[in-house]
Order: structure tokens, then C-alpha cells, then sequence
């Protein structure tokens, strides 16, 4: 079909009037206000969030409940950010749903892209008549878009570290401040493991509003075992708990999954179903190959913390060909920094046109202690990936990962 109307989304500026919700509140009301109908589980973090909202759906799905899920940035296409039970909208819903959000934005300030795409997931969430949706946040959390929910059934705050800070602040305290801002009176609230700068904040916004508060205990975790193909660990009394997705801190974000189910009054069985049938592409994905590939979206210096954390677990004394791509306004100094260790190598691309983006060969310069090339294209940087016998690693945005997973999919035949 005729895909035009996803222009109404992609060009639109990421910022298109000041910070606030007023925008965001005045198109749901002349939307019918379709969020007040739903039943939210309600995310915010710097990192962790997308893989706890795509856990917590699948045991959602796994209980017997029709669920919504909003995610962002997508991978390939704009539809990957609302999903129900699993599948992407389709296209001939997201044209209906979109001409009447583009009806409604007629005579306000124009809403930014995220705006835009969250009421249209608002709207179809309620078309769908979905028991349950969980929200990702965009951006923070207490102006973000998807703050216009009013009770959640539960919000959850992932692990918080310093990313965007010129617009959430430049201390984990702010940011937190900012991502806290989902909390609602009397709305049970679930934590990750956090910075104690940030937990203080956390605490202080619940008792402030009156929200029951959950800390995960990682003290309680136990780590049981772990290959290529997941990992099992218990929590607590819950036993034996099988995860497919890679790395300790997803054992940390699944404690933060069990902790809501249980805020949700669902079953251990559910639970337990729902993790071992959990997927989240592109977050220490592991790709089998000659080379074999991990792909991650760590864009940030805690989440290639994770990551860098991840390799040396999995591929213990091992040096990877790193490809990177990184948007120029994150510290992908730092990033460096920590990857740099684990380098045989490095092949950088440019991730996306645009200002952003950082330009390979910016990137190739800044890299003085281990071997790097600028590549012009994904192609050649594929090419100059398999020119050697290291696992590679593909971090940084998510914007070429996901063109890269397709890739690499579509070569074994799996899409």
C-alpha cells in the first residue's frame, strides 16, 4: 500500500515547541483522551527500559492478557514501535489511526514526531481493546509524551545513568528528578538497582506522592549458569528461572520484571513462561556466524559498561573487531574509553545522515591505540568485518544496528 503517510511522522522535528505536555494534552482530548481507557505499566530509565517493557509483555501475553507495547527508537521502520501481542501494527491501521491524529493536530502547535507516534499507539492500544499496555517513555519521563496516563498500574524506574544531559540535566540526581516524574499518588512504583544519588531521589518522589515502593534486592539474585543461548538464575524463592537474553545486567532487569508481576498479582508459573519466551533484538544479541556478530544499542558509557561486561563473559581472554556507530551529541569519548580494551580493531561507520550522526572518519581519528578504518558504507563495513577471524561486536545506535540485523537475518535466511 501506499506508505506516504508515515512522512507525517519522519518529518516531523524532534522538537517542535517548548518543553511541556499542554501540546500533547490538548491532541488526546480532541482525540476522545483514548489513554485514559487503558491499563498502563509505565517505564522510564536511562538504560534497561525497552528490554523490561518487551519481559514484562511477554509475561503479560503469557497470563492470558491482550497486550500493547510502545517502544522506542525502532530498528527498521516506524510500525516496530507499537505492537499488540507480538506483532507490529499493520500498515493499513497505522494509515487509519494516523489520519485522525493528523486530523486533530489541525489548529494546535505542532506536535513533535514522538507526540505524534504516541497518540496514534494511544488510539490503536484502545481500538485493540487491550487488557494491558506498557509504555516505554521517549525521553525522561515527567514531560515525556507518554506521561499523559493519570494512574498507571504500576511504574517502573530501570537503572539510571548520564545520558542527554542538556535536556534531563548533567547529575544522576537530575535525571532522575526527571525520570521520577512518572510516579503517580498512590500508584505502586517499582526500582532497579540504582546509583544511591538517584535512589534518594526515587525514594523521596515516592513518599512525596504517596506511591508504594519495590526495590529490586539484587542481593537476592543467584546466578546459576549461562551460554550462548540464555541464561538461568533465581531470585529469592522464585527457583531456577530461565532468561534467552544475554548478560547480568538483563538478570537485574528480569528481577525488576518479577518484582512487577508480582506487583500485578500474576502467577509464578506466568512469570516464568513469559522470560523464557522473552525476545529483544539488538541488546547483546548474539548472531552465530563466520564471523559470529553481537549486536547491541549501548550509546551511552553505562551501557557499554553492560556491554563490555557482557563480552568479557562470554568470550573470556578474546579480543572482538568492533564496529561502532554513534550519534556525535553522546560522550562517545567515554564510550571508547571502555571499549577500547576489547578491541582487536575497529570499523566505524557513520550511523545515519544528518547533524547528529558522528562521521566515521571522525570517529576512525579519534581512535589512537588499536587499529581503525572509516568505512564508507555498510557494505564495506561488513566487508572489512570479515576480513578477520574476531567475533565482531556492532555497538552503538540503534539507527545502522537494526539495518544491520536485517542484514545479517536475511543472509542465513531467517526473515
Amino acid at each position: 500500500m501506499d506508505t506516504d503517510f508515515l512522512q507525517f511522522y519522519t518529518g516531523t522535528p524532534k522538537y517542535t515547541h517548548a518543553p511541556g505536555l499542554e501540546v500533547m494534552e490538548a491532541l488526546c482530548a480532541r482525540l476522545g483522551d483514548p489513554q485514559r481507557g487503558l491499563r498502563c505499566v509505565h517505564i522510564a530509565g536511562t538504560n534497561g527500559k525497552g528490554s523490561c517493557a518487551a519481559m514484562i509483555a511477554a509475561v503479560l501475553r503469557a497470563a492470558g492478557y491482550r497486550t500493547g507495547l510502545y517502544t522506542s527508537p525502532d530498528l527498521t521502520g516506524p510500525w516496530e514501535r507499537i505492537k499488540v501481542d507480538r506483532v507490529d501494527i499493520n500498515l493499513d491501521n497505522f494509515a487509519a489511526v494516523t489520519a485522525r491524529v493528523r486530523a486533530a493536530c489541525r489548529g494546535l502547535d505542532e506536535p513533535s514526531y514522538f507526540e505524534k507516534m504516541t497518540a496514534a499507539a494511544f488510539l490503536y492500544f484502545a481500538e485493540q481493546r487491550c487488557d494491558y499496555v506498557v509504555l516505554e517513555t521517549g525521553l525522561g519521563g515527567r514531560l515525556d509524551a507518554t506521561n499523559v496516563i493519570e494512574k498507571p498500574a504500576v511504574s517502573v524506574i530501570m537503572p539510571i545513568g548520564l545520558d542527554h544531559t542538556a535536556v534531563l540535566g548533567d547529575t544522576l540526581a537530575a535525571i532522575a528528578g526527571e525520570k521520577a516524574g512518572i510516579l503517580k499518588p498512590g500508584c505502586p512504583a517499582v526500582c532497579a538497582p540504582q546509583p544511591p544519588e538517584a535512589l534518594a531521589v526515587i525514594k523521596a518522589r515516592c513518599a512525596a506522592v504517596g506511591a508504594p515502593l519495590r526495590l529490586v534486592n539484587i542481593t537476592k539474585i543467584r546466578f546459576l549458569s549461562s551460554s550462548l543461548s540464555g541464561q538461568r538464575f533465581s531470585y529469592g524463592d522464585m527457583e531456577d528461572v530461565t532468561l534467552p537474553l544475554l548478560g547480568w545486567h538483563q538478570i537485574e532487569n528480569a528481577c525488576a520484571v518479577l518484582e512487577t508481576a508480582r506487583e500485578l498479582g500474576l502467577s509464578e508459573s506466568d512469570v516464568r513462561t513469559g522470560l523464557a519466551a522473552a525476545k529483544w533484538p539488538c541488546r547483546f544479541e548474539y548472531v552465530p556466524g563466520e564471523p559470529p556478530f553481537f549486536l547491541d544499542g549501548a550509546h551511552n558509557p553505562h551501557g557499554a559498561a553492560a556491554l563490555a561486561a557482557g563480552l568479557r563473559a562470554y568470550l573470556p581472554g578474546q579480543k572482538c573487531t568492533m564496529l561502532m556507530g554513534v550519534m556525535g551529541d553522546k560522550d562517545w569519548q567515554s564510550i571508547l574509553q571502555i571499549m577500547e580494551p576489547l578491541a582487536a580493531r575497529f570499523v566505524c561507520v557513520t550511523p545515519e545522515e544528518g547533524p547528529r550522526a558522528l562521521p566515521a572518519a571522525a570517529l576512525a581519528g579519534a581512535i589512537k591505540n588499536v587499529p581503525a578504518r572509516a568505512a564508507d558504507s555498510l557494505d564495506q563495513a561488513l566487508a572489512l568485518c570479515r576480513a578477520h577471524d574476531e567475533p565482531v561486536c556492532a555497538f552503538g545506535s540503534l539507527y545502522y544496528i537494526g539495518h544491520l540485523r536485517k542484514r545479517l537475518l536475511e543472509e542465513k535466511g531467517w526473515n
